[in-house]
């Protein structure tokens, strides 16, 4: 091969949206190409020839009859034009040099090379599942992997309930251990409490006396785990409840097996989500919660240094959020007295669904009792005030969309949200779309869960109904389009801050969460993550497994690859954000995002019809 087809074979081996081909079919591709000059100015493809377009050097736009751009051409990217495209234009927006594959030799390579075929084919993007050891940096995955059986105390110690404080403490301290399985004298492996360090400790403090019986100062019910449990899930399971010890049963959850310690999770790595949780609830001002969040961002660099996935990162960062917004409501019930009713404080959005990153903002909501006295409103109007400043100084930004209970719409007696969600869901109009999905995300992450999951439960079998709802949530799906063109290249934003980048949250993450959501409630599910709602519709016959095992693949890669890119951020000093610059993506990074957004594509186009039919 002479110097420079060998030149041309080098660019080719370079050009991302050719990295799926094997190098034997690259090659073949070498001596068929004809290389084109286009000006500016110029269309393209010029004179509407059809074939393979392989950009050199140059620009080209592509934009349809609305003159919305519809995609950008650069370096290395290719376009297949089996015809005429009768719904865009194409335009050089700078000088060009581009190799082009004729129709009629590209239907001769073809028929000789099989890799080649499927490529001019734009057949469906073979799935991402088999690529997920791609998504992550590397690093230490073992948290992750391991299961609690391999870092557990096997041969825990237990105490009956009717030993005395006294005594309890004697056999922690003979046995060097900060924790105390009791079980009743009838049911000596079957534990129903656990007495800690920190129990008695506060039992002395109050003055109890040594000898009354360690059963009644115990923590109970207990949360327990199973021995295949992966560590890491322990490790959120502590956070959440801010516990250190977690019982562990054998695999059926009966037999008593063992004990975790949040010592034991430190032997082996990372625990500084559960440490973080801890500082939060041990903060007495909005001073030294704000010192505390300041790890926040280190966290998720932590955790995606651990190979963690999406699922975990975001879970684990909601958790902290949930924490630190509990946190603020203690501080102002301390500061102000009880309130005067009961009262639920709800997240939607991100946080509703578990699905935050530390580029985030507020989505919230309060429920207030019906049996509230005269001039409570005042009470609330206050604590929710304390509360969104409270999270915006912390880092949670204010929403822009005013979604939280500083406004009437937001803060309702329970009665009020019940009429207002039934107008939603029975009679949607346009902008009643949006307030459905932030009314289905809904999740009570403090107060009285009993004041909002009837009116879910009713909002739910409602919506399963009415055709209107679904239609309306599927219009709203349809309206989010994946970030890709015509000819399988990404659309950038053309215009802003953020121009020549892509929204992976707008573009890639929403529209499988749209999606997903159709799907639930259309099954009836009560699920709050997208990956549970989609795994509740098919098991609901809503959607094939094929199309969600498609769409989970490819929320894993997107909102994993959109943790990666806000970690690298955070360590280089920049203020973490959605906007990708997907000339920073590696070659498999830019294949594997195109076929997360042609996963996307596709499910929308075959599956999302079939979802607004309501089941009888």
């Amino acid at each position: 091969m002479n110097g420079e087809l060998e030149e041309i074979r080098e660019f080719l081996d370079r050009c991302p949206d050719l990295a799926t081909l094997p190098e034997a079919s690259r090659g073949a591709l070498v001596r068929r190409l004809v290389l084109r000059y286009l000006r500016q100015g110029s269309d393209f493809p010029p004179e509407a020839e059809p074939g393979l377009w392989i950009v050199r050097t140059g620009t080209v736009e592509i934009r349809d009859e609305r003159d919305t751009l519809r995609d950008r051409l650069g370096e290395g990217d290719a376009a297949h034009i089996p015809d005429a495209p009768n719904n865009a234009v194409g335009t050089v927006t700078e000088d060009a040099l581009i190799y082009h594959l004729p129709r009629d030799r590209a239907r001769e390579l073809a028929a000789q090379d099989g890799a080649i075929a499927e490529y001019l084919a734009d057949d469906a993007p073979r799935p991402l599942n088999a690529r997920r050891d791609t998504a992550g940096t590397g690093g230490d995955r073992s948290l992750l992997t391991t299961p609690v059986r391999a870092l557990m105390s096997a041969d825990p110690v237990l105490g009956v309930t009717t030993l005395s404080l006294r005594d309890a403490a004697r056999l922690m301290d003979r046995a060097d251990i900060s924790a105390l399985l009791l079980h009743t004298p009838d049911r000596p492996r079957e534990p129903c409490g656990i007495l800690t360090d920190t129990d008695l400790r506060r039992a002395l403090a109050r003055g109890e006396d040594p000898q009354r019986p360690a059963g009644e100062c115990m923590a109970s019910p207990l949360t327990t785990v199973t021995r295949g449990t992966p560590a890491f899930e322990a490790l959120l399971l502590m956070a959440r409840h801010d516990i250190h010890h977690l019982p562990v049963v054998d695999d059926q959850g009966s037999a008593l097996a063992g004990i975790l310690s949040s010592t034991d999770l430190i032997r082996h790595q990372g625990t500084s989500a559960v440490y973080l949780v801890r500082d939060l609830r041990r903060a007495d001002d909005l001073a030294a919660l704000k010192n505390v969040m300041q790890a926040l961002p280190q966290l998720q660099v932590q955790l995606v240094e651990a190979g963690a996935d999406a699922t975990q990162i975001t879970q684990t960062i909601t958790t902290v959020i949930d924490t630190l917004t509990q946190r603020l409501i203690e501080l102002f019930e301390r500061d102000h007295g009880s309130a005067p009713c009961g009262y639920a404080w709800l997240a939607s959005g991100s946080q509703g669904r578990l699905e935050q990153t530390v580029f985030t903002d507020q989505d919230t909501a309060l429920i207030i009792a019906d049996d509230a006295p005269p001039g409570a409103d005042d009470w609330f109007a206050q604590l929710a005030g304390h509360v969104t400043s409270g999270l915006d100084a912390c880092g949670i930004r204010a929403c822009p969309g005013d979604v939280d209970p500083t406004h009437p719409d937001w803060r309702r007696p329970a009665a009020d949200w019940a009429r207002e969600i039934e107008r939603v869901l029975h009679h949607p109009a346009p902008r009643d779309a949006m307030l459905a999905t932030h009314y289905l995300d809904m999740r009570v992450i403090h107060g009285e869960t009993d004041l909002y999951e009837p009116l879910r439960r009713r909002a739910l079998e409602a919506g399963q109904r009415h055709e209107a709802l679904l239609t309306a949530l599927a219009d709203q799906a349809r309206d989010l389009p994946t970030p890709l063109g015509f000819f399988r290249q990404f659309v950038l934003e053309d215009s802003g801050e953020h121009a020549d980048t892509l929204d992976l949250k707008m573009r890639g993450l929403l529209p499988i969460v749209a999606m997903a959501r159709v799907f639930a409630l259309n099954a009836g599910s009560r699920a709050h993550g997208t990956v549970d709602r989609l795994r509740a519709a098919t098991r609901a016959g809503v959607i094939g497994e094929a199309t969600a095992d498609n769409l989970i693949d490819a929320w894993h890669y997107i909102a994993g690859l959109r943790a990666r890119h806000q970690a690298a951020q955070i360590r280089s000093g920049v203020a973490p954000d959605n906007a990708l610059d997907p000339t920073q993506l590696s070659t498999l990074e830019r294949s594997h995002l195109k076929t997360a957004f042609r996963l996307v594509s596709d499910a929308r186009k075959t599956t999302l019809a079939n979802a607004e039919r309501v089941h009888g």
